[in-house]
Order: C-alpha cells, then sequence, then structure tokens
C-alpha cells in the first residue's frame, strides 16, 4: 500500500502539471490587470464614439479564450493545456477560409 501511494507521488506527469498551474495561475494574474486596461479604454470609445472599437474586441476574445481554457486547467475540468500549447490549427484554418470567402463574396458584389 505504501509503495502505490509513493509511485502515484512520484509520477512526473503529475509533477509536471503542478509546474503548467503555477505557470498559468502567474499568467492569469499578469494578465488580469491588462484585461481591466482594455475594459477601461474600450469603454472611453464607446463613451465618445457610441460604437465597440473592434480591434479591441477582437484582442478581448483572445483573452476571454485564454481565460477559460486557463481556469478549465487550473480547475481540472480538462487536461488539455490552454495557449501556446493548444492545439487549435485545423479550427483556425476553418475561420480563415470563412474569412476569406466572405471577403472574396464582398468584392464580387461591389
Amino acid at each position: 500500500m505504501e509503495n502505490i501511494n509513493k509511485d502515484e507521488i512520484l509520477k512526473s506527469s503529475k509533477w509536471i502539471r503542478f509546474i503548467f498551474m503555477v505557470l498559468y495561475a502567474f499568467a492569469l494574474n499578469f494578465v488580469l490587470p491588462i484585461c481591466i486596461g482594455l475594459a477601461f479604454i474600450q469603454f472611453l470609445f464607446v463613451l465618445f464614439t457610441s460604437k465597440v472599437n473592434l480591434s479591441i474586441a477582437k484582442v478581448n476574445s483572445y483573452v476571454i479564450e485564454f481565460f477559460e481554457d486557463s481556469l478549465s486547467f487550473l480547475l481540472f475540468q480538462t487536461e488539455e493545456k490552454p495557449f501556446p500549447f493548444k492545439n487549435n490549427s485545423a479550427e483556425e484554418v476553418v475561420i480563415e477560409a470563412e474569412e476569406i470567402e466572405d471577403s472574396s463574396s464582398k468584392q464580387e458584389t461591389d
């Protein structure tokens, strides 16, 4: 029984996950003030122009995805590591292909 517990505690995969958890916890702690700054800047855009800045909104969507993925990893909801270790290249290709098709169809109608 003692060997089983010792083997479980010494598994390198668990300690590697712990290291990633610490790194992502620090990353979230670093990114949170940036999010607050982006929220304030976005508020200023809405205040003065009554429109959301699309560039900031796009960055915000990436930040939200990073937060969601990181929290899911930290809280053991998933074993998939967040950015930059997340494997979502197929999803990006589909999105880029849709954007290219949309832009080409808009040019044809002009």
